[in-house]
């Protein structure tokens, strides 16, 4: 027994030694590495004509290989050291490699690229997108193909020209030539004020500015050029601007030395307490007896302005005369005498301000200074409607047309002003972006796009910069937001996301060149310009929650692009156009592609001046064409039916006089008939439906889409987003 007990220890021992050694102990096997990152491709994969592709990866130190012909990359695969050109359709695959890390998983873009027939001119093109990793960035050029594109298409013509373009630009209020002139770092603003007024490097070029006449919402006090601590000073003989030498005056300077080509505005948020019914900056409406001082106090600023090197281009009477704020200074100063604001009625207007007494002062003194009627939001057109419709103000070539404000109505108000008043110009003086404003890339894209199609020579935000906390300000508004930051603790300058998505326009935009036509497509917004030079630029706008390819017909040539959602591109290229565009009836036409717009002209009705275009919550965004009274129109040139159509589909919505008619005519607003569809009642004006219609039409032609009175009125008709034929 004891010798068995001994021969089953040993076993026992030698069967325990095998697994674990001399005295050691069991321990698992190493972890596997962890797998390197994904490389990722930008461009995104998407439709392109020949274009570069750049790849990264997120692991450290990092070795990407890849492919183009489909197959799956190994570490003996092509290396990746620069941009990969794509001139064909292709997919790429790639993994990375790294120390430390296993290969990557197989990432994978496939690049679609139009069949190309030679290669015209070159695109250059810049980007933002709406996360902000990419902000007015450089991408790869391109090149137009002579072709004929198809599917989603932004036609550009610039044999049709609109608007001159005057410029691009921001306010010079108090707080911002404050903080620029006293706080800024020198250094910093030295390079930051080129940034701003020159196109050098990353500059924006702004140039058109617009300057306060005393305080304003955004000042740190409150001030006129003639308080008089409150006395009546007709004469105006303590008139001064004293105040403005100190920081707006040198910093206007150095903006208009930077660029010579910028063109400034001025107005006052309100002229001296005395010459007011309120005695105060704050409130009130002009009196009666202060028409003359009124109109000298323009003189004397142009004046004094002038005598510092300042010469202003254009004023207005006042700034938001419908709105009487409570905590800054304002004016109410209706269109018309007996006019008020709100139920607040007015002893003074503004079509006898500058009738009878400022454009005789500005003539006596030999001043060249134009004025801009209005200066106030979309949402009241009839205002400068009826100052512009008085005889001599309608005459005066001193008279330059009508400021706006984007805080209410739509941009569209402009477009059936100029209609109105052809001899005049528009201009959007004012609006600034804001905290309450959820998406301000998106919100700025879409607004300044809308503004350019809708006539406006000028877009201008309001103050040029600000410190950290939205100030300093007396009063006023705390949550608008600048162009630049400066912190007023440490004097840095940084610039926000409106610094970049105002200079995709003031870049490449120069002051006179001229809007020409462009279309927009399904998800795609747009406006085209015409340099004086000759060259073009083109922005465009992925207003949709997804990724859009689209192609630029421009004459006989084309290329195509590929916007991630809720991105702004702007592309610039020379050469000169040949050839024209037909758009197939059968593609999905945006109803703000419309090539000009009219209607039967109704003296004192602007709503029978033509169509309005507004943004549209509709599927892929965009701007729908509204505001309809009986007989307005939208023409849409070129438009090709073919051998025939049978159908038309309308996206229509209406929550007001329903159940008139859009009828499709060819050629001219009572042409051949060649649809007619029953706008129906969708319960919103944001609401849509498609509706349906027989058609019947051959060929190419100019099609003129009319709004037809309904049995329960003829205004408030319907909005239209898109049509297509069948």
């Amino acid at each position: 027994m004891r010798t068995r007990s001994l021969c089953v220890r040993l076993t026992l021992l030698l069967v325990t030694a095998s697994f674990s050694g001399c005295g050691g102990s069991s321990s698992p096997p190493p972890p596997p590495p962890p797998a390197a990152a994904a490389p990722s491709f930008w461009p995104l994969a998407g439709t392109f004509s020949p274009t570069q592709i750049t790849l990264a990866d997120a692991t450290a130190n990092s070795i990407i290989y890849y492919t183009t012909d489909g197959s799956t990359p190994t570490t003996s695969s092509a290396k990746y050291t620069a941009p990969i050109s794509i001139s064909s359709t292709a997919t790429v695959q790639a993994i990375a490699a790294a120390s430390g890390y296993s290969n990557s998983a197989v990432a994978s873009a496939a690049y679609i690229v139009p069949a190309q027939n030679g290669s015209g001119p070159a695109v250059a093109l810049v980007l933002t997108t709406d996360n902000q990793l990419h902000k007015m960035e450089a991408q790869a050029a391109t090149n137009f193909t002579t072709g004929i594109a198809s599917g989603n298409v932004i036609f550009v013509d610039e044999t049709q020209t609109y608007q001159p373009i005057d410029g691009f630009g921001a306010a010079f209020t108090d707080s911002a030539a404050y903080l620029l002139n006293e706080v800024a770092q020198k250094s910093a603003l030295t390079s930051t004020m080129s940034d701003l007024f020159t196109r050098t490097g990353s500059g924006i070029g702004l140039s058109f500015m617009r300057t306060p006449m005393g305080a304003s919402d955004i000042a740190r006090s409150q001030y006129s050029y003639d308080d008089n601590n409150g006395t009546p000073d007709p004469g105006l003989s303590n008139f001064s601007v004293a105040h403005d030498q100190a920081d707006i005056l040198p910093i206007i300077l150095q903006a208009q030395q930077l660029n010579p080509q910028m063109k400034l505005m001025a107005n006052p948020w309100s002229p001296p307490g005395w010459m007011k019914t309120s005695g105060s900056m704050v409130g009130g409406s002009l009196l009666s007896n202060m028409y003359a001082s009124f109109a000298q106090y323009f003189v004397k600023y142009l004046q004094a302005y002038s005598s510092a090197g300042v010469h202003v281009d254009y004023i207005s009477m006042q700034n938001e005369p419908l709105y009487v704020p409570s905590d800054y200074p304002g004016m109410c100063l209706p269109a018309s005498p007996g006019g008020s604001c709100g139920s607040v009625p007015s002893p003074t207007d503004e079509t006898t301000a500058i009738r009878d007494y400022v454009l005789p002062a500005l003539t006596a003194a030999n001043l060249s200074t134009k004025i801009l009627v209005y200066d106030h939001n979309w949402d009241q057109p009839g205002y400068p409607q009826a100052v512009l419709s008085d005889p001599t103000i309608g005459a005066s070539s001193q008279v330059a047309g009508a400021a706006w404000h984007g805080y209410g109505g739509a941009p569209g108000a402009m477009n059936v002003i100029n209609n109105a008043f052809p001899a005049f110009g528009n201009y959007e003086t004012e609006h600034s972006g804001g905290t309450w404003v959820t998406d301000q890339e998106k919100s700025d894209f879409e607004e300044i796009t809308q503004v350019m199609r809708n006539q406006s020579r000028a877009y201008v935000k309001w103050s040029l910069a600000l410190d950290q906390n939205l100030g300093p300000h007396s009063g006023g508004c705390g949550t608008c937001t600048p162009i630049v930051t400066v912190n007023n603790s440490n004097g840095a300058i940084t610039y926000g996301i409106e610094y970049y998505t105002m200079g995709h326009f003031s870049k490449y935009i120069l002051p006179g060149a001229v809007r020409i036509y462009s279309s927009n497509a399904n998800g795609i917004v747009s406006a085209a310009f015409l340099n004086a030079d000759g060259s073009k630029a083109l922005v465009a706008y992925n207003d949709s929650t997804s990724q859009q390819s689209f192609s630029v017909q421009w004459g006989n040539q084309s290329f195509a692009y590929t916007l991630p959602s809720l991105a702004g591109a702007t592309f610039t290229w020379t050469g000169t156009q040949s050839g024209s565009y037909t758009v197939p009836a059968t593609s999905q036409i945006q109803a703000s592609s419309f090539n000009n717009t009219g209607g039967t002209n109704n003296s004192g009705d602007i709503t029978t001046y033509g169509l309005e275009t507004e943004t549209t919550s509709d599927a892929n965004g965009g701007y729908d064409v509204g505001y309809s009274s009986a007989g307005d129109y939208a023409i849409f040139k070129n438009v090709d039916f073919g051998s025939g159509v049978s159908s038309v589909n309308a996206r229509l919505a209406c929550n007001g006089n329903c159940g008139g008619e859009l009828e499709f005519h060819l050629d001219s607003p009572s042409g051949t008939l060649a649809a007619s569809v029953t706008i129906p009642a969708t319960g919103g004006w944001q609401t849509w439906n498609t509706a349906n219609a027989s058609a019947a039409a051959s060929g190419a032609h100019d099609l003129y889409v009319v709004f037809k009175a309904a049995p329960g009125g003829s205004t408030s008709l319907g909005n239209l987003n898109w049509f297509q034929f069948n």
